[in-house]
């Protein structure tokens, strides 16, 4: 058992008669490296075309060479020289660095571990809350993914929708994130003693020596000596951040695995070998070796049903672009993929999937009649459809909405639907990340859903969106609204 499983056993029996809050803060404890870096990147990019957010994008590139190490005089100078150089810039502009900046960078840097804890603190019924000496638009796309609808952070001040160049005191560090606590702890009437807080760093002691459950989340040295002295829970993250050599490794031989395997493609083609023969070795090929260069090994719940009956329209939740692997390693043969248009130029993988017959859909096109020949063409053949209804990828996994389409052709074809779980394929390779590390994959396969019990597309539809969902253990994430700026 690993002192991750270890600590999540002591929340779980954690006393419930109590109210209790857990703190978590935002840097290098629920996600790898700094939120400012998205931010600087971001600003530098948008200064270079709006003249104001120059100023802004010098100002926090000096903060990074500073990288505010624990001197609180130092971190409040440097949040008003940040504060003035946004003088004037529109409070939307900031919000709209800070959505951007966490689609492109900060969302592939979500701990995997630090999502198990947020879930597990919420099982056991706790209130959450981030509390980051960040601003809040670093902190509030991270906090709305999580499901985490209060947080408590360093705010600038507006007025008439722009930055005054203020800051409002107190700051949300050292002991300003104390009083931030103690006011959040209050509003929830919960004790400290009785609250959990997550932190790396010992700027953050003023409330880690006041909390009942101080937690050292990947430290800092000076943080590391403390919680060894106080005997505090360490726990370090391994599944975001800096790679090892073998995460390197092992995905530049998947990324070779799947170049060979193309190039064996059109050899066997070259050669005059069967279409549907090369497809199937192509896709046993990727399946198996890439898989095991990937370091991917499987537990598959219900594996029988992934043969009792073809040809079927095979669904899956889609997590990863390490998905199409995934498939080829259960369905191994006589299955075609309906893929969007884009993964046709997708680097490396995108030639592989025109090797295989894949039919690749423009979902901008509102006739989609010849998409609809061309399956029901490969399902008469004898092969099987392999389809997402999701359409796109969440950052956490959570179910999107699905779409009709591969309910509509299994009632047309007369063929069952067979519905596969992908549970943790983002662990091996998030979204938006381009390193893969090992992992096991967990599948569960349910039982095929006939043509004929599918009387009403919508509501087949509705039925088996709702079904994965209880499977994957959460109900898709609303937007949630936000108890911010809270430490006044």
């Amino acid at each position: 058992m690993t002192v991750l499983e270890q600590y999540l056993q002591t929340i779980s029996a954690a006393s419930h008669t109590q109210p209790a809050v857990a703190f978590f803060d935002l840097d290098r404890t629920l996600i790898a490296g700094y939120s400012i870096l998205a931010i600087a990147q971001e600003t530098a990019q948008q200064g270079a075309r709006r003249g104001k957010l120059r100023q802004s994008a010098k100002v926090i590139r000096d903060i990074l060479k500073h990288k505010v190490d624990g001197s609180g005089g130092n971190y409040h100078r440097l949040v008003r020289r940040t504060s003035r150089a946004l003088s004037g810039v529109t409070e939307s502009t900031l919000q709209e660095l800070g959505e951007q900046a966490y689609r492109k960078h900060i969302a592939k840097t979500l701990y995997r571990e630090a999502i198990t804890l947020v879930e597990a603190h919420r099982a056991a019924g706790h209130k959450l809350v981030i509390v980051s000496a960040a601003s809040k638009y670093q902190v509030e796309p991270v906090a709305r993914v999580l499901g985490i609808e209060e947080i408590r952070c360093t705010r600038l001040e507006v007025v008439d929708g722009r930055f005054t160049g203020q800051a409002i005191a107190p700051l949300c560090y050292g002991e300003g994130k104390l009083l931030a606590a103690r006011r959040s702890a209050r509003a929830h009437k919960a004790r400290l003693q009785h609250c959990w807080f997550y932190s790396d760093s010992s700027d953050d002691l003023p409330l880690l020596r006041k909390v009942g459950h101080p937690v050292a989340v990947n430290p800092s040295d000076k943080l590391a000596i403390h919680a060894r002295a106080n005997n505090w829970p360490r726990l370090h993250f391994s599944t975001r951040g800096m790679p090892s050599v073998e995460t390197i490794a092992r995905t530049a031989l998947t990324a070779q695995t799947i170049v060979a395997t193309t190039a064996i493609g059109m050899l066997s083609k070259r050669i005059g070998r069967d279409n549907y023969r090369n497809a199937n070795q192509l896709t046993r090929l990727l399946g198996d070796v890439g898989s095991a260069f990937a370091g991917l090994d499987f537990e598959i719940e219900g594996a029988e049903n992934l043969h009792r009956k073809r040809p079927a329209i095979f669904v899956f939740n889609h997590q990863s672009m390490l998905d199409s692997m995934v498939l080829a390693h259960l369905l191994r043969e006589d299955v075609v993929a309906l893929c969007k248009k884009e993964m046709a130029d997708t680097p490396v993988l995108g030639p592989l999937l025109r090797q295989v017959d894949t039919i690749f859909v423009d979902r901008s096109e509102q006739d989609q009649r010849q998409v609809l020949q061309r399956a029901l063409a490969v399902l008469d053949s004898g092969r099987s459809l392999v389809i997402a209804p999701e359409g796109t990828r969440s950052t956490l996994g959570d179910i999107q909405p699905f779409k009709h389409g591969a309910f509509f052709m299994a009632r047309k074809a007369g063929v069952p639907i067979v519905p596969i779980v992908m549970h943790n394929v983002k662990d091996a390779l998030p979204k938006g990340g381009w390193l893969i590390r090992p992992a096991t994959i967990r599948v569960t396969v349910l039982a095929p859903i006939p043509a004929t019990t599918i009387r009403s597309v919508r509501r087949a539809c509705s039925e088996l969106e709702q079904r994965y969902s209880e499977l994957l253990g959460k109900s898709p994430l609303a937007a949630l609204p936000y108890k911010a700026n809270a430490v006044a």
